[in-house]
């Protein structure tokens, strides 16, 4: 009898810890797959502004509207251009990447392959942030040859030397907000964290 009493007690111990493990995986799949919803959804939006920037770039390039005077003064729109198109294929590259991870997988190998193909993506991210700023700033350079028939060069200069400390400044405090992070993978990260600890408290609940 009491031998039936302890097979019975080792049973329901058994069923409670898959219980809690089904519970965690499915706290956090549910989390997880939010934010692969946001992501989505935020890729979506990128296109779109991708995508008008790009009309934007053509736009200026083939229709002069700043009433450039010599070739050279289109130099930085042609190059965002090329940066944006850049960006959409990159961005697309990422997408597909992420779609190709089984989200019936489990979620801690989903996780980690999603915060996997943003950690390879990192470098990229890097320089093609630092050449993108490069080229912001040879931006207010292509309006000085009309700002000098307007102002002379003295003003000309300061006026450039102005807008290129702007740019500057909104470049630092966008860093300083933290604008440039990858808060979905943060927040994946933390999911994948939050995942160890609950698993692991499971299983001690189930080893008492």
């Amino acid at each position: 009898m009491l031998k039936q009493s302890w097979e019975s007690l080792d049973k329901k111990i058994q069923q409670t810890a898959i219980f809690n493990h089904t519970l965690v995986e499915r706290i956090i799949a549910s989390r997880v797959m939010t934010t692969v919803d946001k992501i989505k959804r935020l890729y979506n939006g990128f296109y779109v502004v991708l995508s008008l920037e790009s009309i934007a770039f053509l736009a200026i390039l083939g229709g002069n509207p700043f009433d450039f005077k010599y070739t050279l003064q289109y130099l930085p729109y042609l190059l965002l251009l090329i940066g944006v198109i850049i960006a959409f294929f990159n961005l697309l590259h990422l997408s597909r990447s992420i779609a190709k991870l089984s989200a019936k997988s489990a979620i801690d190998q989903y996780v980690k392959g999603i915060v996997s193909i943003y950690e390879r993506n990192k470098r990229f991210e890097k320089w093609f942030g630092l050449s993108f700023l490069a080229i912001g700033f040879l931006v207010p350079f292509s309006f000085l040859p009309n700002k000098m028939a307007r102002m002379g060069l003295v003003g000309a200069l300061i006026d450039t030397a102005i807008m290129i400390s702007i740019t500057w400044l909104l470049f630092i405090a966008a860093f300083k907000f933290g604008f440039f992070k990858n808060r979905h993978k943060e927040k994946l990260q933390k999911d994948l964290e939050e995942w160890k600890e609950l698993k692991a408290l499971a299983n001690e609940i189930a080893g008492k």
